[in-house]
């Protein structure tokens, strides 16, 4: 006999498998509702099916004619497929299983005249076998129900999903705001019915193209260097991120590289890229003003990569940031980073995003996740001012503690927060 076990999403896709596999003649042995998978995006119920068929069982015999045997009596041939020819007598007939299921619902098999086999003898006999098939046409009707029933609770897709509700609030749980939460799901339900958890992780990920736009890494071009400038707030990591990504294009991929450093108000920062610049091996331009801008360029002309730090800025001081304007418009760069902490608040980013739009950033660039348990903001403020992300740090080694934003591995660090 083989025995199987099925594991799906309802009674009626589990008997659809048997039967497919099994065959109609296969018997339920045994079935249980799964526990739900808690931190499955999407989790919904499934079903155990344990089901069995005898591999011995072989297709309904067809008649053949009738042959005389030398007694001159006539009688059907035996088939190879039912009764073992070296072995004489009746063949073995099967016993009925009580505790099992039939998948099948066709007609029940009538006794199949067969050579040697003794008539019945007494009434015991008969009540026994009538006793069986009336139990099997029992079983056909609770089968008929149970298909019915699945049926039904198939074809109401238009009633709201627990998987859904599972996933809204993991994302609130993880600080994403309910409109943001509400929004990315209707994206999801609109794309088509889910069936599986995976489907679901897949629907999600896919949709997150739209509300978690990113970057991708630096783009080097076929002539001249491509100038990357850092703007911020005061002390959320532009010098640190800088210096990641200068050690990581130099030592790692052997690019020729150079600073451009803008922050000469505070008294150590020269001193401090400097002191890098030295062991890393990379060129170093100090500049003062806007004005002296294009004679440091000069200096990186045959460079592959000028990464420019500029001061930390208060984006509620008009003043500076009309000065970093004036900065940024003379060296013209290819990509605009705007680095921002992590552990900033809702507001704060929005605030901070809409002030610094003027010096046309053009990626969003996340410190210190390291320092947070929960980055629901960053989900917030980028599905809110659609700028997409380039990095994200998460301690002070150099090149290390640096990774390429990508949708899947942010996902990851928005569930951390939830389980901790």
């Amino acid at each position: 006999m083989r025995i199987k076990k099925y594991i799906a999403r309802s009674m009626r896709e589990a008997l659809l498998q048997i039967k497919e596999e099994l065959g109609e003649d296969a018997i339920i042995l045994k079935s249980r509702k799964l526990p739900r998978k808690v931190f499955s995006i999407g989790a919904q119920d499934e079903v155990e099916v344990t089901a069995a068929v005898d591999e011995d069982s072989a297709k309904p015999e067809t008649f053949k004619p009738l042959q005389m045997s030398n007694t001159g009596v006539y009688s059907r041939p035996r088939s190879s497929s039912i009764i073992d020819m070296d072995k004489p007598g009746a063949p073995e007939v099967k016993p009925w299983r009580p505790q099992g299921m039939r998948i099948s619902q066709v007609p029940i098999r009538e006794t199949r005249i067969q050579p040697a086999l003794s008539p019945l003898s007494d009434d015991k006999d008969l009540a026994q076998i009538s006793e069986i098939k009336e139990n099997i046409n029992e079983l056909r009707t609770l089968m008929k129900d149970v298909l019915e029933k699945t049926a039904v609770a198939v074809v109401k897709q238009d009633e709201p999903s627990e998987g859904w509700t599972v996933l809204r609030n993991r994302l609130i749980d993880a600080e994403v705001k309910a409109e943001i939460a509400d929004g990315l799901i209707k994206k999801l339900k609109d794309s088509g019915p889910v069936l599986s958890d995976v489907q679901m992780e897949k629907r999600f990920a896919a949709a997150l193209n739209e509300f978690f736009p990113v970057a991708g890494p630096l783009r080097l071009k076929k002539k001249g260097p491509v100038i990357v400038a850092f703007v911020g707030p005061t002390g959320s990591g532009k010098t640190t991120t800088l210096a990641k990504l200068a050690a990581h294009c130099c030592i790692n991929k052997g690019k020729k590289v150079s600073i451009i450093t803008a922050d000469t108000y505070r008294i150590a920062a020269i001193e401090q890229i400097r002191t890098f610049a030295d062991i890393v091996k990379v060129g170093l331009q100090v500049v003062f003003s806007s004005e002296e801008i294009p004679s440091a360029l000069n200096e990186c002309a045959g460079d592959d990569l000028v990464f420019v730090d500029t001061a930390g800025r208060s984006q509620r001081n008009a003043e500076h940031m009309e000065d970093l304007k004036k900065l940024i418009d003379t060296l013209n760069p290819d990509e605009v980073h705007l680095v921002l902490s992590a552990m900033t608040k809702d507001s704060d980013l929005l605030d901070i995003v809409n002030r610094y739009r003027p010096v046309n950033i053009n990626r969003l660039l996340f410190t210190k996740l390291d320092e947070t348990v929960k980055v629901g903001s960053i989900f917030n403020i980028v599905s809110e001012v659609k700028v997409p992300v380039s990095y994200f740090t998460f301690g002070q080694s150099v090149p290390d503690d640096i990774e390429l934003a990508q949708p899947a591995g942010f996902v990851t660090r928005l569930w951390e927060g939830v389980r901790k």
